[in-house]
């Protein structure tokens, strides 16, 4: 007794949507794997900012902050549940990712939460009135290229940002007292109030 004969009549033509998602989730799942693998990550080493939530919901929503100084020195890493900004000339980074060196017991946490813009041109880490905005007493080319670098160094970096912007009032009362500039370790400049 002979069953009935089969045909392909039945059998399908065309790819659907379930057999492309199987496709990209078996190359998913082998990229992952292969990532793992060879690298123990499955980002294939990749630690940057593209892979940090916080960084793609601020792309995602063009949400900048728009702060004052006030407002600004909340965001100096004491609040775990916010997080850690530094301005630099009225722009306003997300330093976040690197909490262990600009949250509070960090070897840069005097520069969260605050515009330090004077202290990027200057470089005088142990004087506390460098740590200010006030850029009045540099000169103003040093100061708008020594700042521009620094913008440039935040905005590029892997794991920092552009979050926004701080309102900054002009300064009052007298300037700072000029220090010996410190660029790097091992290059000093002189004075650049003289």
């Amino acid at each position: 007794m002979a069953g009935p004969k089969r045909t392909n009549s039945g059998a399908r033509d065309a790819f659907t949507l379930i057999d492309i998602v199987r496709v990209v989730g078996g190359l998913l799942f082998l990229n992952a794997f292969f990532s793992w693998w060879f690298t123990s990550t499955s980002t294939w080493g990749y630690n940057g900012k593209w892979i940090n939530t916080q960084y793609l919901k601020h792309r995602l929503t063009n949400n900048y902050v728009n702060l004052t100084i006030d407002e600004l020195a909340l965001y100096n890493g004491s609040d775990m549940s916010l997080p850690i900004y530094i301005g630099v000339n009225g722009y306003v980074y997300d330093v976040t990712a690197s909490r262990g060196i600009y949250g509070p017991k960090g070897s840069y946490s005097k520069l969260s939460g605050k515009d330090a813009s004077r202290l990027y041109v200057t470089g005088c880490f142990m004087n506390p009135e460098e740590y200010t905005y006030d850029l009045r007493g540099l000169k103003e080319e040093e100061a708008k290229q020594e700042l521009s670098e620094w913008q440039q160094f935040f905005e590029e970096h892997p794991k920092y940002w552009l979050a926004g912007y701080v309102q900054r009032p002009d300064p009052v009362g007298e300037p700072p007292a000029p220090c010996e500039h410190i660029k790097f370790p091992g290059r000093r400049t002189k004075n650049a109030g003289n």
